[in-house]
């Protein structure tokens, strides 16, 4: 069954075609389940790389005019990739009620460090990566959440692996089992293409060092295209993350759990 929650449109203003194309697409490509999520805007901040707070109603109605036209022919379902911040909790629970959305993704982009808000791609030392995870835990237990994004996106730093960088690993994986919460091996890393380092050749994500330790622990897994653009629904980059998942043995799953629908 072909499946996949973390779709954007080009809402985001970082990506290409309106929700309708991509669902179009997904009827091609046979896709059973087609989850919209595109990056959640904030009422008070631009965060940047996504739609302004005054769309997010037009974003709503794009997506159920998509279920109600196409519904017959699979199911299109509206959530939001959102990263967490504790001042948002109240918000981030309103998506799922008074917005409607079916479902949210932990996408942590960027998180609270010190009183302020820190980027995922902009860490310099191993131990803020600590900070990310147990981030990332406190989010998981809002029960807000029905999948983790890209858990390991911290790799693009190319930081040594080191202790810290274990630790992150073991609280992120212990947190999303202990809330049957699925992490997401993303196509979107392999797109970024391999790197070489002193641990070899690999992906700055989905990182092997991260999913050895998500095989070994049997945490629920999703494979997710995270596409900008149509064509990445079901490219070759998805299909690498279905090798890699079978490659390393991990425990995929094809649909969510969804807290909304």
């Amino acid at each position: 069954m072909l499946t996949n929650y973390h779709t954007h449109c080009e809402r985001c203003k970082h990506a290409e075609g309106a929700v309708d194309v991509y669902v179009r697409q997904a009827i091609i490509d046979g896709f059973a389940i087609l989850g919209m999520s595109d990056h959640v805007p904030y009422p008070d901040h631009d965060y940047g790389y996504r739609m302004d707070f005054a769309e997010i109603w037009d974003y709503i109605y794009d997506v159920r005019e998509a279920k109600e036209k196409f519904g017959a022919r699979l199911s299109v379902l509206l959530g939001f990739e959102s990263e967490y911040l504790r001042q948002y909790r109240g918000y981030y629970e309103e998506l799922l009620t008074e917005y409607g959305a079916e479902y949210l993704v932990l996408g942590q982009h960027f998180f609270d460090i010190g009183g302020r808000w820190k980027s995922s791609y902009n860490i310099s030392d191993t131990a803020e990566c600590i900070t990310y995870a147990r981030s990332v835990s406190e989010a998981l237990d809002t029960g807000c959440y029905s999948m983790l994004a890209h858990p390991d996106i911290v790799g693009v730093n190319c930081l040594p692996w080191d202790k810290n960088m274990d630790k992150m690993t073991d609280i992120i994986i212990e947190s999303a089992i202990k809330n049957h919460i699925p992490i997401e091996i993303n196509a979107n890393g392999v797109r970024r293409g391999l790197i070489c380092d002193d641990l070899g050749q690999h992906y700055m994500y989905p990182h092997f060092q991260f999913w050895e330790k998500a095989a070994s622990a049997k945490a629920d897994v999703m494979i997710s295209s995270d596409c900008h653009h149509p064509t990445q629904l079901n490219d070759s980059d998805v299909q690498k993350c279905r090798d890699i998942a079978a490659n390393w043995g991990l425990n995929v799953i094809e649909s969510l759990p969804i807290k909304n629908h």
